[in-house]
């Protein structure tokens, strides 16, 4: 996957910088369910013929919002292919900087309204992140014992749990703290996290 996007013509990134902005500022003071495509072109001070010149409704607006929010995280492995837990952390730290950074959208879309489409699109976001780091960090198929697509379900539905802890709570906690919990939990599992002992288990292991 890649970030690269073609080029458009500044008058439309204009237009549509003007609609994305519209829905993020007014999700936090309306909620989702209840803003109104009118709504939207009152805030961006555009007309509804506008609006749909570039979305088909407001959820094609609202995965163009997510996207630009999430475009400059630095969420994928080094493209030199040299991935380690340091540039893993980065990666995690990242991405919940950009939740901090819009935590009153996030906060409505994962937690007051939990909009079905919207936690999708966070599973699959995360998930897709988790696979490449995954296939980045452990190329040897033979090694692993979890099949991927497992893991990925698995660390996708764990982070956005946190995600909305975190953002429910206020964020109690800095980023970098909370990215050093997930990758305590995702590289040491939970028996280690908590101080236990794993006792060896032919089947397990």
């Amino acid at each position: 996957m890649s970030n690269n996007k073609p080029e458009l013509d500044p008058r439309v990134q204009r237009t549509r910088g003007l609609l994305r902005k519209a829905l993020i500022d007014l999700i936090p003071e309306k909620g989702y369910s209840s803003i109104t495509i009118q709504d939207i072109t009152d805030r961006g001070t555009l007309n509804r013929a506008t609006f749909y010149l570039h979305y088909q409704d407001k959820l094609d607006l609202l995965e163009d919002a997510f996207n630009e929010i999430m475009a400059d995280a630095v969420w994928l492995p080094p493209d030199n292919g040299v991935a380690g837990l340091d540039s893993a952390l980065i990666s995690i730290e990242s991405v919940f900087d950009h939740v901090a950074k819009h935590a009153g959208f996030f906060r409505v879309m994962l937690g007051d309204e939990n909009i079905p489409e919207f936690s999708n699109r966070i599973h699959t976001y995360i998930e897709t992140v988790g696979l490449r780091w995954f296939t980045a960090l452990q190329p040897e198929e033979n090694k692993i014992l979890v099949p991927p697509e497992l893991a990925v379900i698995y660390l996708g539905s764990a982070v956005e749990g946190l995600l909305v802890w975190w953002l429910k709570n206020e964020m109690p906690y800095t980023s970098h703290f909370m990215s050093i919990q997930v990758m305590r939990l995702t590289v040491l599992g939970l028996h280690r996290s908590l101080g236990l002992e794993l006792q060896q288990d032919d089947e397990l292991m």
